[in-house]
């Protein structure tokens, strides 16, 4: 293991000294969600692709771990670090935002955060097409590494969908540049779709070409009380049959009432606070046609009650609800975070299997779930008052993702793999699918400095 000297020399062979940070400064940083972020003693903050360049060849010809930082707004431990690795910042790449309104198209450096994308989009009436609630500090390049979904995802798709062209550094410092800015070209294998989703482990991205979608139209907000899963989709399949579909996200009544009561909105439940689950509708239909839509589901009972912001701030305090999922997981002992995809017509079923095998467990486990419900992806948040042995941690994640891959779902939807899912991901991945994978991994980054131990254990 090199020590911090012996990191800081072996950096000053390929940038200034303005780009190393030390162990002190590094210490200043926020870690973001995940204290281990930053672990590492060392970290450099490069400004350009050139610099990215002699950084990682530097480090290669070195033996020298480097692991890339976004915002640091991951939740599966991929950008940990550790004492002997160097951290990249990437929060100083020069390029800023470069929109052409005509082709619909933004080129941008990967510094740049979803917000700073977003809000200079709308100047032209466009969208990014993805609304996360770390938008604020989720970097687009964090955003590529870890194939970032959101709200939208069900209508624009995930970052992948999203992404036209690269410029990305691998571990021996070649450079690829494939700044396309159309959608269709078939021009061999596509190099930007490996390392969309690679959390790192393949390369660094400085530069992309993203495609942009009209912005939206006002819209309204409705909060319906539902019986469960089956019902909230039969309604979100008849508004978006009207192509009025704007956002429709699903809360489980633990989770709602949690966070409305930490927050002082208790007030917009008061409706009906006893319902198995809250359904958000964001819509570009105006009241009257929409309130129709939803009369044939109050009569057979997929709605129990619902109400309709009466304004932005009403609107405002139903997406607080929504989004503020902190409120809910701090309150939880012994926490553990589950980011899961199930296929819709199987939403309840697996809720309802997941509670039975929950209530079997050891101690009285608090389940907190909410799930973006046009692409099922569901995110759960459980805990206990007793800590959980590695065992009963084991037997929790097996009860989460028993039956996931044969309903055809996924047992990591958009959080990725990082350092925390890797056991879920080996235990469902095929022997044929790691081979290939690995094999990947070999080509792009031989000596294996590109954030060691993610997505494929060391």
């Amino acid at each position: 293991m090199s020590s911090e000297h012996e990191l800081v020399d072996i950096l000053l062979r390929a940038v200034n000294d303005k780009a190393v940070l030390r162990s002190n400064q590094v210490a200043a940083l926020d870690p973001g969600w995940d204290v281990r972020n930053t672990q590492a003693a060392v970290a450099t903050r490069p400004r350009n692709t050139e610099e990215v360049s002699a950084i990682l060849k530097t480090c290669n010809q070195h033996g020298i771990p480097v692991v890339t930082h976004g915002g640091r707004t991951g939740l599966a431990g991929a950008a940990a670090s550790a004492p002997g690795q160097i951290i990249m910042l990437t929060d100083r790449l020069e390029g800023g935002i470069d929109i052409d309104p005509m082709e619909r198209v933004a080129v941008v450096s990967t510094a740049v955060t979803q917000q700073q994308l977003q809000e200079a989009a709308a100047e032209h009436g466009l969208s990014l097409g993805i609304n996360t609630a770390s938008r604020g500090s989720a970097t687009i390049g964090g955003m590529i590494s870890t194939n970032a979904g959101g709200m939208e995802a069900f209508r624009h798709g995930m970052m992948r969908q999203r992404l036209l062209g690269i410029e990305a550094v691998l571990a021996d410092g070649s450079v690829i540049s494939d700044l396309t800015r159309v959608p269709k070209a078939n021009e061999g294998y596509d190099l930007k779709q490996l390392l969309c989703g690679a959390e790192g482990t393949l390369g660094v991205v400085t530069r992309a070409v993203i495609k942009l979608e009209t912005a939206e139209p006002e819209s309204s907000t409705t909060l319906l009380a539902v019986p469960g899963a089956a019902s909230a989709l039969r309604v979100m399949r008849t508004v978006q049959q009207t192509g009025g579909l704007l956002l429709c996200e699903l809360m489980w009544n633990d989770y709602a009432t949690t966070v409305a009561k930490t927050t002082g909105l208790s007030n917009v439940l008061a409706f009906c606070e006893d319902a198995t689950a809250y359904l958000v509708v964001e819509s570009s239909l105006a009241e009257e046609p929409l309130l129709k839509l939803f009369e044939p589901f109050f009569e057979n009972g997929d709605v129990i009650d619902a109400v309709m912001a009466k304004s932005k701030s009403e609107s405002a305090e139903i997406w607080r609800i929504r989004e503020d999922s902190q409120a809910a997981y701090q309150l939880l002992k012994n926490p553990a975070l589950f980011d899961i995809s199930i296929p819709l017509r199987q939403l309840d079923t697996y809720m309802q299997g997941l509670q039975e095998h929950l209530r079997k467990m050891p101690g009285e486990i608090t389940l907190h779930a909410l799930a973006h419900l046009g692409d099922g992806n569901v995110h759960l948040s459980m805990g206990r008052e007793a800590p959980w042995s590695e065992n009963e941690k084991e037997a929790l994640c097996i009860a989460v993702e028993q039956g996931v891959k044969d309903m055809g779902g996924a047992v990591s939807a958009e959080h990725g793999i990082g350092l925390d899912k890797l056991d879920a991901f080996h235990r469902n991945a095929s022997t044929s699918n790691l081979i290939a994978m690995r094999a990947i991994k070999a080509a792009l980054d031989p000596t294996g400095i590109l954030n060691p131990g993610k997505v494929l254990p060391v």
